[in-house]
């Protein structure tokens, strides 16, 4: 069975549910500080925008977070 891929239609609360280890890689990014207590709601894309992301970084990120979950 393949795994499943992450999208920027995600829930942010349904990724780190699946995969805890990307906090670290999204905090590095400045995309989500979970430890701090910022409230995470929505997609995944929708926090990267309201982070002033561009959609390219966004589809770049995507990419990298799909690289992270195969390693």
């Amino acid at each position: 069975m393949a795994e499943k891929l992450i999208t920027k239609e995600m829930w942010v609360e349904e990724i780190l549910e699946k995969y805890p280890a990307i906090q670290e890689f999204l905090s590095k990014k400045n995309i989500v500080c979970v430890m701090c207590g910022e409230p995470v709601w929505g997609s995944l894309k929708e926090l990267m925008q309201d982070k002033d992301f561009s959609d390219e970084e966004i589809n770049t990120i995507i990419k990298e977070l799909n690289k992270f979950i195969k390693e």
